[in-house]
């Protein structure tokens, strides 16, 4: 029993993780219907961001999220700007092929600039730990699930409770209306994006001390946010929560119970399953066309 409500509980803090990198993903395509298959790599930049700020200036990984926010938010605003935007309107396949080629752009220029070498942020609490009733919770993923789902929080503050999030909703629910009621769309998209890649650069920043950093290992979590999105309901960003919840505990108990290389078969098998049977994510709020 004990070995379950570990798995469990390894499961729900991995969740939060796979939520919060995963939220600017629903974000861009809610609003703009744009599938960003460079989207992992904003994880990366915010990784290896904290990781040199880490090394170089020796600041602790918390303390660099405000650098991350700032620079993800502007490398998005830029790539929106010139890439994106040309976008809209268009069918989903240019989408595919230009966050693509944007996807290659920055692994490879992250890779000559880094080479291929794994690296990793350790701190004075990476190894601690918290018991709480027999299960073991360790320090910075604690801190890291509790900050993730303040991401979360805030991004659904923003997006219902102010006149940009109003703006943002509107855009996305019918562009043509919101023209005529006087919103923007271009300045809309531009911001959604720039915040899409800051709250993404933000994860990749609170996984530094958690995951492994290199240049490649964007794509993959590209496919754990599709993974999630469709999930927790394609465009439908509080259902990233729930994605990511399912998809991390789905992963734990497979690797305890099962094996640690099936756990990525048992993803795809719930993606076919979810496509199959509720294309509108978990709460049937998502964008099924």
């Amino acid at each position: 029993m004990i070995l379950f409500c570990q798995s469990l509980v390894n499961g729900l803090l991995l969740g939060g993780i796979y939520a919060a990198c995963s939220a600017g993903f629903a974000l861009a395509f809610g609003v703009m219907g744009v599938v960003n298959l460079s989207h992992g790599d904003f994880v990366m930049l915010g990784a290896f961001i904290t990781y040199w700020l880490f090394v170089l200036a020796g600041m602790d990984p918390f303390l660099t999220l405000p650098f991350t926010l700032l620079f993800l938010f502007i490398i998005g605003f830029f790539m929106q700007k010139l890439a994106i935007n040309r976008l809209v309107g268009s069918p989903p396949i240019m989408s595919y092929l230009l966050t693509f080629g944007l996807h290659l752009v920055i692994a490879n220029l992250a890779l000559r600039t880094w080479t291929a070498d794994f690296r990793t942020v350790q701190t004075s609490y990476s190894g601690l730990t918290i018991i709480f009733a027999g299960l073991v919770l360790p320090y910075s993923r604690l801190a890291t699930f509790a900050l993730a789902m303040i991401v979360i929080g805030g991004l659904y503050l923003l997006l219902y409770r102010t006149e940009t999030g109003r703006a943002i909703r509107a855009t996305a629910q019918d562009r043509e209306m919101a023209q005529l009621m006087g919103i923007k769309i271009f300045k809309i998209y531009t911001l959604t994006f720039a915040l899409a890649a800051a709250i993404t650069g933000l994860a990749g920043s609170l996984i530094s001390s958690t995951f492994v950093i290199h240049p490649q290992m964007g794509l993959p979590f590209t496919i754990t946010a599709f993974c999630v999105v469709v999930l927790g309901g394609m465009g439908y960003v509080p259902g990233t929560l729930w994605g990511g919840i399912i998809l991390g505990v789905v992963e734990s108990l497979a690797t305890t119970y099962l094996t640690a290389g099936i756990s990525l078969s048992l993803t795809f098998f719930l993606l076919l399953l979810m496509l199959i049977f509720r294309p509108g994510g978990i709460l049937g709020k998502g964008i099924v066309e």
